[in-house]
């Protein structure tokens, strides 16, 4: 293989799980947040004051997919990161293990 196209591959490869990753924390900070006082949903103020129809069965399972979602995207990209710096880090641990107690001499 050219080794210029395995590079340019490694690049894309590093850059989508960064993305990945970006976009998980991304979605979740972006997430709707509930609160729970006295073990039970409390529905923001905004929801009541428009007169709409409350539906809290839907704002539960919005902010669970929403959780879900940013899980996936997190963990997938921090999985593709370990995978695409592998070497990385496996020669850092494995220098670690190598020295002597006392240090590098």
């Amino acid at each position: 293989m050219n080794p210029r196209k395995s590079n340019r591959r490694e690049q894309w490869q590093g850059l989508f799980f960064w993305s990945l990753f970006a976009a998980g924390l991304l979605v979740q900070l972006l997430a709707p947040r509930l609160e729970i006082s006295n073990g039970a949903f409390v529905i923001p103020p905004a929801l009541v004051a428009g007169g709409n129809n409350i539906r809290p069965d839907e704002i539960i399972a919005k902010q669970r997919r929403m959780q879900l979602i940013s899980a996936v995207l997190t963990v997938s990209g921090a999985l593709g990161l370990a995978y695409r710096y592998r070497e990385i880090l496996t020669r850092k641990a494995s220098r670690r293990s190598d020295e002597p107690a006392g240090g590098p001499a």
